[in-house]
């Protein structure tokens, strides 16, 4: 059972086709993903535009994915980050419909007290 998560906020390019980038993402960069060992699901989500409350900003990113991760600890994360790493061979690419600059991720790990 996954226990932690690999946040990832992005944006579709101002002039490319988010209609393309989308079934980029959800068709062939995820699932990539999850194939190369990394994670063992993802769901994707599109910013809502609203606010949390009065003086809570959103993200500058309209899209969130949410990789579930086999990963309890840091070194648990370290060991996905090598794994992606030595895998990376088997990537399919970034499409070009991708604003890079926009590209925000996090590997985390569950709050144990």
């Amino acid at each position: 059972m996954a226990k932690g998560i690999l946040l990832v906020l992005s944006n579709a390019t101002e002039t490319g086709n988010e209609e393309e980038f989308n079934r980029w993402y959800n068709e062939v960069h995820a699932p990539e993903i999850v194939q190369r060992g990394a994670a063992v699901s993802f769901r994707r989500f599109k910013s809502s535009g609203v606010p949390l409350g009065k003086g809570i900003p959103e993200p500058g990113q309209e899209y969130a994915c949410v990789y579930e991760i086999e990963a309890e600890t840091v070194e648990d994360v370290e060991a996905i980050a090598q794994r992606l790493e030595q895998t990376k061979d088997q990537s399919q690419g970034v499409s070009p419909d991708m604003d890079l600059t926009s590209v925000r991720a996090s590997f985390m790990v569950p709050v144990t007290s």
